[in-house]
């Protein structure tokens, strides 16, 4: 059979569709041959069994059946054992030829062959660390990790050739959440603002021959309103400002289309139907995959993509993350979002530049002063680690009420983006590789770049989602990645201070839109679990939340709850001994410190009693020694709490100095992938700052030995228990010390607040 350059399984199932067996059978073969995805060949598989028999090969059908028994699900096993019955009573001849004559090559003749064949068919079910793995047999981890330049082979199923549009969603959903995040974002700003106010004022009451600023004390809504309405007037060039230290330029929209024609029709063709001015285009010169749109008004938008986006993505992908962007002016939510973004980047910028300054500082120091080196550049770095530190925590703490809107409104953009190119597939396909490339850019770059962290809820996907989707997919399949954005009943909880949806989840809607326009979906993602169908099951989940969220949420709900429970029973009981003259206890229905108390203690309690199952001893018995990491985030059911004591090598990723005290950018890149770590002081994240004989930031760029607890979430994190170079004495992480430190001081504060109650 001769061979085809791209076989394609859609082009093979369109073939036998049309009775075109031989066509058929070439495409379907070169897909088991070549294609990585277990589901894919599985497929193929079936309907090569369809065609041999059509083509006079029965007897390839029945052998393939044979391997096709021994595939790990029970369906397709029934499948293949009654097809094979069928074909044996068919065709009796064929079945009693000996199995070489029939041109099918036993996988086990082929264990050295650097494509895939229908080995991955007869794996065991009761195969574990090596189950995910589509890679050939011979293969075995590097001890280094190393940069993954292997991508994932697509389906690149079609495209609609004619197709209706998708019906508008309702805008009312979209507009209520944007005005509760305007408020939101509103009063957290004026809340930092007063607190600022007050604490410069404070200081300044202390300190001699200074006096407090009488203006500070005034009411800053009526200042902070009109500054953020000059700002959200002049958003667009500041934006422009702000990219142009990642070297933003313009981009002509002949240029683009001398490239990527069907994308610059698309922005042509939208704009003529919405009847809106062509916004600006732009480009950034970096190599990972971003797009954003910003801007106060339609005809001052802007949007802009990365020379990465446009190399790495066909043109048809680049169409359709143009019309989703496009979707963002449309609905009107690009303009909250722009402020938002453009305000949270002054403490960002900080942050990021504080660092720049104080080298240059230090330097200058050290030339003026020599003899004060030590000291001085303790003291230096200290102030300026300090304010970095606190910047960043700043942006933090301002970006949280823009993850809301950030995560709502691209459902939106993407329906816009399948209507408008009646290309479900292609919208697949380019948010996976945008997820690619940005895992990539990180892995090359060794940190997670400024631009892709103070920019994440413009992106089109969150790099954190990308940073374990692109690194693990050369080896994992998408599907048994995303798997747990589908399944996993609590992933509506935990996904609430992520700044995009589950990307598995979002990936349903272009599947749904594939299967009714009779396309094959680009990848075959398994259904939904809703969130609750009824009272009963939510109560039933929040009863049981102990069991799904991160210790410190868990242990805060529970406190509330109890905390408001047992209040509500003391406070019956002051109504009651008021009503029956008890006066020793009439007391307790008004005594408003008392809730707190209650919390307190409740909080506390559940800390001591649940930390030894979140945190288990780490012992040789239990431990899993450098595992594959695919294999724990394809696990559907897995939450936080669901501890997986770790021992893991490999290169240490993050930024440097000053910029990493807080320890936010610290990636461990291992030879199956990259995973997050969490490194905690005694004294919480905080307590980072305060001097230390050594930091976890000193040690980026190198080979590490890391002790954990392996936690599966929306982003899968490692809590590091030691961190070490080989042969150096470990670092340890105390976070389960800290929060034996906090349930500790909860309790004595509780204790505290009683005591005063009866005073």
């Amino acid at each position: 059979m001769a061979s085809i350059p791209n076989p394609t399984l859609a082009a093979g199932l369109e073939a036998l569709k049309q009775g075109n067996y031989q066509d058929a059978i070439a495409h379907l073969e070169g897909v088991c041959e070549m294609e990585l995805d277990d589901s894919i060949v599985t497929e193929a598989s079936q309907s090569l069994v369809q065609a041999y028999p059509k083509h006079g090969q029965p007897e390839k059908a029945i052998a393939l059946c044979q391997h096709l028994r021994e595939h790990p699900d029970p369906q397709i096993q029934e499948w293949a054992a009654k097809t094979e019955a069928e074909l044996i009573t068919k065709y009796p001849v064929a079945a009693k030829s000996p199995a070489d004559a029939t041109g099918f090559t036993p996988l086990e003749d082929q264990a050295s062959s650097p494509v895939n064949s229908p080995l991955k068919l007869s794996r065991k079910p009761n195969q574990t660390a090596s189950s995910s793995s589509l890679l050939p047999v011979p293969y075995s981890p590097p001890d280094i990790p190393t940069l993954y330049t292997p991508r994932p082979r697509w389906r690149n199923c079609g495209r609609a050739q004619h197709w209706h549009a998708l019906k508008s969603p309702k805008m009312e959903r979209l507009w209520l959440v944007a005005i509760a995040v305007a408020i939101a974002f509103f009063w957290l700003l004026r809340v930092l603002v007063e607190f600022a106010m007050e604490t410069i004022n404070s200081i300044l009451v202390e300190l001699p021959w200074f006096r407090p600023f009488q203006l500070l004390y005034r009411d800053p809504t009526l200042a902070l309103g009109i500054t953020l309405a000059i700002l959200f007037i002049l958003s667009p060039w500041l934006m422009d400002g702000l990219l142009q230290f990642h070297g933003l330029e313009p981009l002509s929209l002949t240029k683009l289309a001398s490239r990527h024609p069907e994308s610059a029709k698309v922005i042509q063709k939208v704009c003529r139907k919405r009847r809106l001015p062509l916004p600006s285009l732009k480009v950034l010169p970096t190599d990972a995959t971003v797009a954003l749109t910003y801007g106060n008004l339609p005809r001052t938008a802007r949007i802009v993509v990365s020379q990465g986006l446009l190399d790495q993505l066909k043109d048809d992908e680049i169409a359709n993350i143009y019309a989703g962007q496009l979707g963002h002016i449309i609905n009107r939510d690009f303009m909250l979002m722009s402020l938002g973004v453009l305000i949270i980047q002054i403490p960002y910028t900080i942050y990021w530049q504080i660092p720049q300054w104080a080298e240059k500082l230090k330097e200058l120091l050290l030339v003026k002063l020599p003899g004060a080196r030590g000291w001085l550049s303790a003291i230096l770095l200290g102030i300026t680690g300090t304010v970095a530190s606190l910047s960043y925590s700043i942006y933090w703490v301002l970006s949280l009420p823009l993850l809301w809107l950030s995560r709502a409104r691209v459902y939106y953009s993407d329906r816009i983006a399948i209507s408008t190119t009646g290309n479900p597939n292609g919208l697949t396909r380019a948010l996976l590789k945008i997820a690619l490339g940005i895992s990539e850019d990180i892995q090359i770059s060794g940190q997670t770049s400024g631009l892709l962290e103070s920019f994440d809820v413009l992106l089109p996907v969150g790099y954190q989602q990308a940073m374990v989707i692109g690194s693990f997919s050369p080896t994992t399949p998408f599907e048994d990645i995303l798997k747990w954005d589908c399944t996993n009943p609590y992933r509506y909880w935990l996904i609430i201070n992520s700044a995009h949806p589950l990307l598995g989840e979002r990936l349903h809607l272009p599947k749904r839109y594939a299967h009714f326009l009779k396309l094959h979906a680009e990848l075959d993602l398994p259904a939904l679990i809703p969130a609750s169908r009824n009272r009963a099951e939510f109560f039933s989940k929040l009863s049981n939340s102990y069991k799904a969220l991160p210790l410190l949420q868990s242990t805060l709900i529970f406190g509330v709850i109890m905390g408001a429970a047992l209040r509500g029973i003391l406070w019956m009981i002051g109504k009651l001994s008021d009503m029956f003259d008890i006066w020793q206890l009439i007391w307790l229905h008004n005594a408003n410190s008392f809730i707190d108390a209650c919390i307190l203690i409740a909080f506390s309690i559940s800390v001591f009693l649940w930390i030894n199952n979140y945190f288990p001893d780490l012992k040789p018995t239990n431990i899993g020694t450098d595992p594959d990491l695919g294999d724990y985030f394809a696990t559907n059911a897995t939450l936080p709490p669901d501890s997986r004591p770790v021992l893991l090598s490999g290169k240490l990723l993050g930024r440097s100095g000053l910029r990493n005290w807080l320890g936010q950018d610290l990636i461990l890149q291992t030879s199956t992938g990259l995973v997050r770590l969490n490194y905690c002081s005694y004294l919480g994240p905080l307590g980072n700052i305060l001097p230390q004989p050594t930091r976890v930031s000193n040690l980026v760029n190198q080979t590490v030995i890391v002790t954990g607890w392996f936690r599966r979430g929306v982003n899968p994190w490692i809590d590091i228990e030691t961190i070490s170079i080989e042969g150096d004495k470990p670092i340890r992480s105390y976070y389960p010390i800290w929060i034996t430190i906090l349930a500790t001081v909860a309790a004595l504060s509780g204790a505290y607040l009683i005591s005063q109650v009866g005073a």
